[in-house]
C-alpha cells in the first residue's frame, strides 16, 4: 500500500515534468496529504530533480528536433521564446524561471543554450525546494484541517495551525501568491520581448 502509494505520486510528478501539457501541481499537494511534509516534500524533490535533470540532458544531448519531436511544434516555440530570454547570461532570471509554471519548459530550453550543468543545478535545487514546499505544506494543512469542523476552525481549536505549522501555512500561503505574481510579471516580459 504505502510504498506503492509513494511510487504512483513519484511516477506521476515525474511523467508530467517530463511532458510538460500534463499537469503535476495536484502531486505536490498529494504528497503533503499523504506523507506529510517533510516525506512529501522528499518525494516531489526526487521526482522534480530527476524529471528537470532528464529534460535537461535530453535536450543538450539530443537537441532540438529530438525536443520538437517528443512534444510538438507548439511547445517547442514556447521552449524557444524562454531560451531566447537571456537566461544563458542571467542566473537568477533562469532561476526565478524556474521557479514559475513554466519550469519544465524552461529546462528543456536550457539543455538548448551553452549554460552548464554545474550552474543549472544549484538554480534548479533552489528552484525546486522554494517552489514545492508551499505545496506540500498546504496539502499537509488539507489533511489537518480535514478532521476539524469549520466552527473549530474559527474558534482556533485546531492544533495543526498552531506553532510551526501555522509559521509553515502562512509562508506557504505567501510563497503561493508570491509565485503567481511572478508568473504574471514574467509572463508580461516574455510576451514584449
Amino acid at each position: 500500500g504505502y510504498s506503492n502509494l509513494t511510487i504512483l505520486v513519484f511516477f506521476l510528478r515525474f511523467i508530467s515534468i517530463v511532458i510538460p501539457v500534463l499537469p503535476g501541481t495536484y502531486c505536490s499537494v498529494i504528497a503533503g496529504y499523504l506523507f506529510g511534509i517533510k516525506n512529501g516534500l522528499l518525494i516531489i524533490f526526487m521526482a522534480d530533480f530527476l524529471s528537470c535533470s532528464s529534460s535537461f540532458m535530453i535536450s543538450r544531448k539530443l537537441g532540438r528536433e529530438f525536443v520538437q519531436t517528443l512534444l510538438g511544434k507548439r511547445q517547442m516555440q514556447r521552449i524557444e521564446r524562454l531560451s531566447k530570454n537571456h537566461i544563458e547570461k542571467n542566473f537568477f532570471l533562469m532561476t526565478a524561471l524556474l521557479m514559475t509554471q513554466f519550469f519544465d519548459f524552461v529546462c528543456y530550453a536550457v539543455g538548448l543554450t551553452k549554460v552548464s550543468w554545474k550552474k543549472f543545478m544549484p538554480a534548479l535545487i533552489f528552484s525546486i525546494l522554494i517552489s514545492d514546499a508551499p505545496f506540500v505544506a498546504g496539502g499537509f494543512t488539507i489533511r489537518q484541517l480535514g478532521s476539524f469542523s469549520l466552527e473549530q476552525i474559527i474558534n482556533g481549536e485546531v492544533q495543526a495551525l498552531r506553532g510551526p505549522y501555522l509559521t509553515i501555512f502562512m509562508v506557504s500561503i505567501i510563497i503561493i501568491f508570491g509565485l503567481a505574481g511572478l508568473n504574471i510579471f514574467l509572463g508580461r516580459k516574455a510576451n514584449i520581448n
